[in-house]
């Protein structure tokens, strides 16, 4: 969806020639308060300090792409970080996994994740339950009936498969 948002102050008109979902668009106009066509810290200070929404800082210092470090997001930063977003290629893999399945399907395995996307260490479906790295890939072994897996036992190389550390002891 193209959408031709413009903002208008004085002399200053910006205008974002990428495709833009216009709800993007809508919120990036609520936010910019001066209407200048750029989100100062000053404007995102209430948005990153909502305590409901802890990784939006996070998500929004991903959003300034602008060389050397002018503390603004633009219309077109804007715009694009949110199409980042909403591309199932950037999907983390749990979450992608569940948006591929009807959640209303009886009898379908439905991968439990974390809040960023990535598959919970137990995994369980129907009356069997087995450990799993982030990635969702199954430990050998590691399955169990009627119970909970001990999934700590296979923490060390839960962190060498995520590539957090690259070798045992490191």
């Amino acid at each position: 969806m193209n959408c031709d948002f413009k903002v208008s102050k004085i002399n200053v008109t910006v205008e974002h020639r990428k495709a833009c979902r216009m709800d993007v668009a809508w919120m990036f106009q609520q936010w910019d308060g001066d209407s200048d066509g750029e989100l100062t810290l000053k404007e995102l200070a209430p948005l990153e300090s909502d305590s409901n929404e802890k990784c939006l800082r996070a998500f929004l210092d991903r959003c300034d792409t602008e060389p050397g470090n002018d503390n603004v997001i633009t219309l077109d930063e804007w715009c694009d970080c949110f199409e980042w977003a909403d591309d199932v290629r950037h999907e983390p893999p749990c979450h992608a996994a569940k948006h591929l399945q009807d959640p209303h399907l009886l009898g379908a395995f439905h991968p439990r994740c974390t809040l960023e996307g990535y598959y919970k260490a137990e995994q369980c479906h129907e009356n069997e339950c087995w450990c799993v790295d982030k990635f969702g890939r199954e430990f050998d072994n590691s399955r169990v009936i009627g119970q909970l897996p001990d999934c700590g036992q296979y923490g060390m190389l839960w962190f060498v498969r995520s590539g957090l550390i690259s070798e045992w002891g490191n």
